[in-house]
């Protein structure tokens, strides 16, 4: 064999077994028209083009106060970590949340405030998801109580006369909440609320 033939056969040898991996890889995973992930699709996050406003990269605003915790991921993520309830996550499954988002603060006076995000894949309705998460909420017996249109805003008050509260709206793909607890959560949630629907306003169910 000659040295230039010598030197060329690993290249050859390399170039096929890259060649092998791919034919492998393409048969174990497919050409993703039919891979694991294609019911958590979202293709669509935008809301609806008759709407006369511009998405915002982010819709989301930071809540005041200290990180308690800021995560993004798929509903079992938020399962592992015990960050949501059990009937969350089961409504979050069943109506077709492909992805969440938090970020949740904590004040010095232990008032917690926080937004979230779910995000519907395609085929799944965000206003099923509302009605879901807010009817989960009131069973609870939080009481729902006036606030903007097309927000469902509740509260429950404990024994010490402290509150907790949820609002859930959708916009585009998404169901956005409001939430928060503590000493001073009456104030705080509501200028929440308030600059997160000036930051991403409320969307109305199509008639």
């Amino acid at each position: 064999m000659s040295a230039s033939a010598s030197r060329a056969a690993p290249v050859v040898a390399v170039l096929a077994l890259l060649v092998a991996i791919g034919a492998g890889a393409w048969a174990a995973w497919g050409d993703g028209s039919g891979n694991a992930y294609a019911d958590e699709v979202v293709t669509t996050p935008d809301p609806t083009p008759r709407l006369p406003y511009v998405e915002a990269v982010d819709p989301l605003v930071d809540p005041p106060g200290d990180i308690a915790f800021a995560k993004t991921g798929r509903p079992a993520v938020f399962e592992r970590d015990s960050l949501l309830s059990a009937d969350e996550l089961e409504i979050a499954e069943a109506t077709g949340v492909a992805k969440i988002e938090a970020r949740v603060t904590r004040q010095k006076d232990d008032t917690v405030v926080g937004v979230w995000r779910f995000t519907l894949r395609d085929g799944a309705s965000p206003f099923t998801a509302l009605d879901e998460l807010d009817a989960l909420f009131g069973r609870g017996n939080h009481q729902l109580i006036p606030s903007s249109d097309d927000v469902l805003l509740r509260r429950f008050v404990n024994e010490d006369k402290s509150a907790v509260y949820h609002a859930h709206y959708v916009r585009g793909r998404d169901v956005l909440r409001v939430d928060g607890y503590g000493p001073r959560a009456t104030d705080q949630v509501m200028e929440l609320l308030d600059r997160q629907l000036a930051h991403a306003p409320a969307e109305a169910e199509p008639e």
